[in-house]
């Protein structure tokens, strides 16, 4: 069916670094793709073997020692990449890197790092090697630990999308916009006409543009016959007009005007994406007739879905949920709360406390990497709410895994 696959594999990991698939229409296409292909075998390929990142409240006292480890690394020719960071940046840049070591002033914060970014090695620099800037044995104690780490064996996890909504007697298929760190992620799903899923796929690179809609639409389209499209992207979405996008190449844009320009017999629904997750969670349960789902990334400003006697509220001009613009007395920026696990605690705490003032839910839900376990935001709120009127507190691992 003229039908492409691109897909590159990380050998080591086991995980997919880039995949797509479309359907061969246009050369100059496939040629941009086929270079975005390239491109990420270039940046797998010339990633250090090892990429260590070390730590303290400052970062000033490790950059030094960081220098003299890369130096001794590059005498032994090892193939290891050195850094180091403040503590405030730390779990943002920690992400991108394979070994972390915190200096000895931070090592009380080992248990939560660990916790934290579970993935990574993490180990505490010993006393006596940081004060004598010990190299030889800090780059033995990193290599000890990367052979004691056992390579993941495991298939890479299907990610799965969100939607809007269903249509009972409708097929529909639905697509996810989600971007991490590196990449952006468009998962997509075809339902029948009972709500039950026929498949499931994905794509994984690196720039999105609209034309990756019109791929995976056209793709699915040479195997199945359906009318309904439901799209879950970032930003403010009013009427199908997206504002304030966190993905290049979604900002100011009306996707549902181009989209019906293209497939003119077809419906389509845009949303925002923690709109459609908290509606997938409250279409997945029957507990909870008022809830609310907060997600507060990293580097972005935060979003929460609000549902209310089973009717998400969206308000004028679709702003309702737009956390970045609820006044809080907080004790500083709120990106530069959300680098730290102390921060992420004092932003997520008073943001829930105000949605709790306003409407009250039965659930609150949220996801935020940096807050791991539920019983310290739950002591964070009580210091601005008695404990009694604290709700039931559900945290989401992953903003992908809840679906409708």
């Amino acid at each position: 069916m003229n039908i492409i696959e691109l897909c590159v594999t990380n050998l080591i990991s086991g995980k997919n670094e880039f995949y797509l698939h479309f359907q061969m229409q246009n050369l100059k296409h496939a040629i941009d793709l086929f270079h975005e292909m390239e491109e990420s075998i270039h940046k797998l390929i010339n990633r250090p073997q090892v990429k260590v990142l070390l730590s303290c409240t400052g970062g000033l006292t490790t950059s030094y020692f960081a220098e003299k480890l890369q130096e001794a690394a590059e005498l032994l020719k090892l193939d290891f990449q050195i850094s180091a960071t403040s503590y405030n940046n730390l779990f943002k840049e920690g992400k991108n890197y394979d070994v972390i070591l915190l200096a000895p002033q931070i090592s009380y914060m080992l248990a939560k790092v660990q916790d934290i970014l579970k993935d990574k090695i993490v180990l505490n620099i010993l006393a006596q090697y940081f004060a004598t800037y010990d190299v030889t044995n800090t780059l033995i104690m990193i290599n000890d630990a990367k052979k004691e780490k056992v390579q993941p064996t495991h298939k890479e996890k299907k990610q799965i999308p969100l939607a809007i909504s269903t249509h009972k007697h409708t097929k529909i298929l639905v697509i996810s916009i989600v971007r991490n760190s590196h990449r952006i992620h468009i998962d997509y799903r075809l339902y029948n006409e009972d709500n039950e899923m026929m498949f499931d796929n994905h794509i994984i690179k690196y720039r999105f543009s609209v034309q990756d809609i019109y791929d995976i639409i056209d793709t699915v389209l040479l195997q199945h016959v359906f009318e309904t499209v439901g799209i879950s992207i970032p930003g403010i979405i009013n009427d199908g007009y997206i504002t304030s996008a966190s993905i290049a190449g979604l900002a100011d844009c009306n996707m549902i005007q181009m989209l019906s320009s293209r497939y003119n017999q077809m419906n389509f629904v845009v949303d925002n994406d923690v709109n459609t997750a908290a509606v997938g969670y409250f279409a997945s349960q029957t507990k909870y007739q008022n809830l609310a789902f907060l997600f507060q990334p990293m580097k972005y400003h935060a979003g929460a879905g609000i549902i209310i006697d089973g009717q998400l509220i969206k308000g004028k001009n679709h702003l309702a949920g737009e956390i970045q613009y609820l006044p809080m007395g907080l004790s500083d920026e709120r990106l530069n709360l959300a680098k730290t696990p102390e921060g992420a605690l004092e932003l997520v705490g008073q943001t829930l406390t105000s949605i709790i003032a306003i409407v009250s839910p039965d659930a609150l839900l949220f996801s935020c990497a940096l807050i791991p376990h539920t019983d310290e935001l739950k002591n964070e709120m009580s210091k601005y709410i008695p404990k009694e009127y604290i709700p039931d507190i559900i945290r989401i691992d992953d903003i992908r895994n809840i679906h409708y």
